[in-house]
């Protein structure tokens, strides 16, 4: 989950919450001993019994996750419910939907908790991991039962504008919406971010912060992910292509609009999505002049590597964008001639003059601390 304080594996700022475990003494109800032991067939045969559904219906913490002595603070004791315990234990799309639909209960809050999971990135933390036995997270969700998910819990969502909470992200670092979540998550498929804009637009200016670092969210979806040189080729190939599908759907602004007012949400979610029109040259130099605005240099880079000039009268257009590029590639070059520079030569100084250059660093330090030093600070690393 996103936590600029725990990152893992292969990017900055996804909380592993596998310890967070509880044991099926705890649990209080049959459901939710049903939850803690993986038990998923007998856990949906369970809901068609009276007992069944009173527990898909009762706010009674079925996994006792607030029980007394539980170590799972960072929870708030609204999450009580048979959905929410059946989202964190990772239990299989049937049992969720089923539980859904007895419970008529979703929140919103339950899409953000799920948009902050990456799937596959929990499969590898189970396969890395030592065999353990039940009651523990022991199966993740695969591609495609990640997309049903999430669709039901779209269309159980009365607001796709509201900010992430709290306790699954930390806001001193972190405002998302759903649709910027859904943009920066490698796991969530670009369909599912075309919904979320054809359902709610409006989300996709919406001012956001990415480890402190205000932005918006198409450059939020340029800034997400993809796996190390470690994970397959076409993996990696993968992800990129739908990080690119994701920053067109949001330069398509004006077609997410047309298609808010002509589809209901049933119709989105449930129907073939329309496919999005190509990007066209006003919608690049408009992204372009954002990404400049931002100091987000590398997403100017990609949208003119990947968008391919019609006529010679476009490639003159993008001309003053690649002249400005270029001379942004030299001053950054000149900046860590510079810093490689003043690396070499303090490493000659504290070699050299030994003690002396205590009481000058000392200085330096309070004149570092006293001046604030101006930050150019950018969030998207390079795309290809």
């Amino acid at each position: 989950m996103i936590s600029p304080a725990a990152p893992i594996n292969y990017h900055r700022g996804f909380e592993d919450e596998d310890n967070l475990t509880v044991q099926v003494s705890d649990a209080n109800s049959l459901l939710g001993t049903h939850l803690l032991e993986g038990d998923w067939e007998e856990a949906i045969s369970h809901l068609d019994t009276p007992e069944g559904e009173r527990g898909a219906t009762a706010k009674n913490d079925p996994l006792g996750l607030f029980n007394v002595g539980s170590k799972n603070v960072t929870l708030p004791k609204t999450k009580n419910s048979a959905l929410f315990a059946s989202l964190y234990v990772r239990a299989p799309f049937q049992l969720i939907e089923k539980i859904c639909d007895i419970s008529k209960d979703a929140e919103l809050s339950d899409l953000l908790y799920v948009l902050s999971v990456i799937p596959h990135e929990e499969q590898q933390r189970l396969q890395e991991t030592q065999q353990r036995k039940i009651p523990y997270r022991s199966r993740s969700w695969t591609t495609d039962e990640y997309t049903l998910i999430l669709k039901l819990l779209i269309k159980e969502s009365t607001s796709l504008l509201e900010k992430c909470p709290s306790w699954i992200i930390n806001p001193s670092a972190f405002a998302l919406n759903p649709l910027a979540m859904a943009a920066y998550n490698p796991d969530v498929s670009s369909s599912i971010l075309q919904i979320l804009c054809m359902l709610e637009p409006k989300a996709i200016d919406m001012d956001c912060k990415l480890f402190t670092v205000p932005t918006i969210p198409l450059i939020i979806a340029a800034a997400s992910p993809i796996p190390p040189a470690s994970f397959p080729i076409d993996v990696r190939d993968e992800v990129k292509r739908n990080r690119w599908e994701k920053v067109k759907l949001l330069m398509n602004k004006d077609w997410c609009y047309e298609q808010y007012k002509v589809f209901s949400s049933s119709d989105v979610i449930d129907a073939t999505l329309p496919t999005p029109p190509a990007i066209t040259l006003y919608q690049v130099k408009i992204a372009c002049d954002e990404a400049k605005k931002r100091k987000e240099w590398e997403l100017v880079r990609e949208l003119l590597k990947q968008y391919k000039p019609k006529t010679e009268e476009e490639l003159l257009a993008l001309g003053p964008i690649q002249t400005a590029l270029a001379q942004q590639d030299q001053k950054t070059t000149i900046k860590l001639r510079k810093q490689e520079e003043k690396r070499s030569r303090d490493e000659w100084l504290h070699r050299n003059m030994g003690l002396v250059m205590y009481p000058v660093d000392a200085l330096m330090d309070l004149v570092h601390a006293l001046i604030p030093q101006r930050q150019d600070y950018s969030v998207v690393s390079p795309m290809s």
